[in-house]
């Protein structure tokens, strides 16, 4: 009975977890159908082939599309698995070195093939104990040194390696304290101006230092508040262009800002209804081609999740409510199978 009880409190994490599989690969076909209509387009395989919403499956029903399977090979959607029950497609071994789904394991079980060790240095899946047990391998340390596994403490103990200061300028776990901390060091401001910890109010406390304004019209922590705020700073529109916190919204307000739809193009909350909408628009489809549309995929998937929420809900009380046909008959199924009454007769 206890057994039973769990396996139906848990029906709904299931459905969940199906569903959301299935909304991905919902949103992605939905995603490339607007490809499909659209074949007057100057749409780029190459750049098709990289993005993440590209999946084996889109590829595999439209084998008729000039995909690039070099660049394929880095899609975080392609597998290992996918690699070897493909043997017979031209994939790439430098592009899948860097592909996220690549494990060290999967490099070391398949030696005879021609992995990357410059790429696998900078796959996030490299920790610092795998360099660290593998000395024989020709690791490259500039590519370590922004892989987000190195930290500030692995570089320290570590001053004999080939550490390259402008990578770790915009390693994630590089911070201002430590850029404090270490006067000595020859940090590369321009790296540490798209390092995400670095903020508009450490710029601004800071202003003897060379700040790269146009990697800092990239960093996600400029707002567009903060952009209005300080007109007269050089940012790079072309870059601020294709930022995160740059809606559409934000560019049709601001007419007189020189925007770059070239640049425009990949940002990512740029929508195909909005590109529709604004046909007159130098759209740059093939920059589109990259555009991961992120936005757009998570207001999809919450919508979806919401409905399919709602469904998972309403089976689960079906199947507890005692007032239901379908919680009736589970209850009799168990009370049957475990104390061999049933609960329904009179």
């Amino acid at each position: 009975m206890k057994k039973q009880y769990f396996k139906t409190i848990n029906i709904k994490f299931n459905m969940i977890h199906l569903y959301n599989n299935i909304i991905d690969n919902f949103w992605a076909k939905e995603w490339f159908q607007f490809i499909k209509d659209n074949p007057d387009k100057d749409w780029d395989f190459d750049y098709l082939s990289t993005n993440p919403n590209t999946t084996w499956d889109i590829v595999k029903d439209n084998p008729d599309k000039p995909w690039n399977f070099r660049l394929l090979s880095k899609n975080p959607n392609i597998t290992w698995d996918i690699v070897k029950d493909n043997p017979d497609k031209p994939w790439d071994f430098d592009y899948l070195s860097k592909n996220p789904n690549i494990t060290w394991d999967i490099v070391k079980d398949n030696p005879d093939k021609y992995w990357n060790l410059s790429f696998i240095s900078r796959n996030p899946n490299i920790t610092w104990d795998i360099v660290k047990d593998n000395p024989d391998r020709h690791w490259s340390f500039a590519y370590l040194s922004e892989n987000p596994n190195i930290t500030w403490d692995i570089v320290k103990d570590n001053p004999d390696k080939d550490w390259n200061l402008s990578f770790i300028s915009r390693n994630p776990n590089i911070t201002w304290d430590i850029v404090k901390a270490n006067p000595d060091k020859p940090w590369d401001f321009t790296s540490l101006s798209q390092n995400p910890n670095t903020t508009w109010d450490i710029v601004k406390d800071n202003p003897d230092k060379p700040w790269n304004f146009n990697w800092l019209s990239q960093n996600p922590n400029i707002t567009w508040d903060i952009i209005k705020a300080n007109p007269y700073r050089l940012w790079s529109f072309a870059y601020l262009s294709d930022h995160q916190n740059i809606t559409w919204d934000i560019v049709k307000d601001n007419p007189d800002n020189s925007w770059n739809f070239n640049w425009l193009s990949q940002n990512p909350n740029i929508t195909w209804d909005i590109v529709k909408d604004n046909p007159d628009r130098p759209w740059n489809f093939v920059w589109l081609s990259l555009n991961t549309m992120s936005a757009a995929k998570e207001k999809y998937i919450r919508h979806m999740t919401q409905s399919v929420d709602i469904i998972s809900n309403w089976f689960i009380d079906l199947k507890t409510n005692p007032s239901s046909k379908l919680c009736q008959k589970w209850i009799t199924q168990v009370t049957s199978e475990y104390y061999d009454i049933n609960p329904w007769k009179q």
